[in-house]
């Protein structure tokens, strides 16, 4: 059985982390707004569960033939399909598929676009928490604290599929110049331009933040030239975004979604030595793994963190390169993958792991006439509030 010290492959990721000369980027997910606890200790955003619940009594709402609809559409998928991100699908494949004079689902053409629109705007409401709701501290300004503490050769790129606005309060919270790829001042606009070349953009003091799917803050708004162009404001239910549906793929190769991903293949692939640590990310957006895994291929000096909160199946696309590249590193809370070889987490020190991974790590009782004095336990670090116990710990230290 192979065993992996979480106190050595931690120290690996600490040390790149305590590094000032390397391209730090991150990858957050879903999993870094889910960990948040809102004021009243209820969670700040919904899981996917909470998504669907929150859209079906949004669609309630709307009368009895369009929940009569909710309930067809669900019944017609299988047990584990029936998510916001399936159903969402499948009434954009009924938009698609229905006639002017047709029904689905007992549904007209124009009601299914209203089934449709109403599902969108309940998703961005349910992203958009109320202002009482938002706690006074949240584990984001640990990351800001940590950019603030180490001088830094290369700016830090933060890229992130979440909509809301989490990591933008907690670097003005700490007065960290940040970047997102709009220029202006009354109604900044998308400016590709700054994605692409360094003149046209801040220095490395400014941490760079890239909504691959979008933000509640964006609108599509028509420019005066028969066109449409994305600019930045308060949040809203109009928020400009890649909803988790089939069309996930299609819509991220429309702007300003393929600049970020340029962007996001141009940082990973032309750059040395270059660090990507991902939290809260489960690895099942094909359009992003497809930039990473290819990078991963190409550049060897590349390095992949992956930090899961469960320990993803085999089928995974993550573990299954995992096992065939020897620059990602997967740390889950009971396996691990090094070196292209999973294994299990194993310590000879419980007091060692006790001192150099305070919080991190939770010892079990060793096994019973056990040879050597190994200790078994679970690694924490894909919960994203524990990886940011860890940015904090890096950013006290002299």
């Amino acid at each position: 059985m192979v065993t992996f010290n979480p106190v050595r492959e931690v120290a690996k990721l600490r040390e790149h982390l305590a590094s000032g000369d390397k391209l730090i980027s991150f990858l957050f997910g879903a999993g870094t707004s889910s960990a948040v606890s809102a004021a009243d200790g209820q969670p700040l955003f919904p899981l996917v569960s909470g998504l669907t619940r929150g859209c079906q009594e949004g669609v309630a709402l709307m009368g009895a033939e369009f929940a009569a609809a909710w309930k067809a559409i669900i019944e017609g998928l299988p047990a584990e399909k029936r998510t916001i991100e399936d159903i969402l699908s499948f009434v954009r494949q009924m938009q698609s598929a229905v006639l002017d004079d047709d029904k689905l689902a007992g549904l007209s053409k124009t009601q299914i676009s209203q089934l449709e629109t109403t599902i969108r705007e309940t998703i961005s409401r349910l992203v958009r928490p109320a202002a009482d709701r938002y706690p006074k501290t949240l584990p984001h300004h640990a990351v800001a604290r940590w950019i603030q503490k180490i001088d830094r050769v290369h700016a830090v790129e933060i890229f992130t599929t979440n909509y809301d606005t989490l990591f933008e309060r907690a670097l003005e919270d700490c007065k960290l110049p940040t970047f997102d790829g709009f220029a202006g001042t009354y109604e900044p606009f998308f400016y590709p331009a700054s994605l692409r070349f360094q003149s046209a953009s801040p220095g490395s003091d400014w941490t760079r933040i890239w909504k691959v799917h979008g933000s509640v803050t964006w609108t599509s708004k028509e420019n005066g030239n028969g066109g449409f162009s994305i600019v930045r404001g308060p949040e809203s239910a109009s928020g400009e975004m890649i909803l988790p549906s089939v069309l996930k793929y299609d819509e991220s190769r429309k702007q300003p979604y393929v600049a970020m991903l340029d962007r996001l293949r141009d940082v990973l692939d032309k750059r040395e030595d270059g660090v990507l640590v991902t939290s809260g990310y489960s690895f099942a957006d094909q359009h992003i793994n497809e930039i990473l895994f290819e990078s991963l291929a190409h550049n060897p000096r590349l390095h992949l963190f992956a930090l899961c909160f469960d320990d993803l199946p085999s089928s995974n696309q993550l573990i299954r390169t995992a096992k065939t590249a020897t620059n990602v590193l997967v740390l889950g809370p009971k396996r691990a993958i090094v070196g292209g070889r999973e294994g299990t987490w194993k310590v000879a020190d419980a007091d060692e792991a006790a001192l150099r991974i305070p919080g991190l790590f939770d010892l079990e009782a060793p096994e019973p006439n056990a040879e050597v004095d190994l200790t078994s336990g679970t690694l924490r670090l894909g919960d994203f509030n524990v990886f940011c116990d860890l940015l904090d710990q890096i950013a006290a230290k002299p």
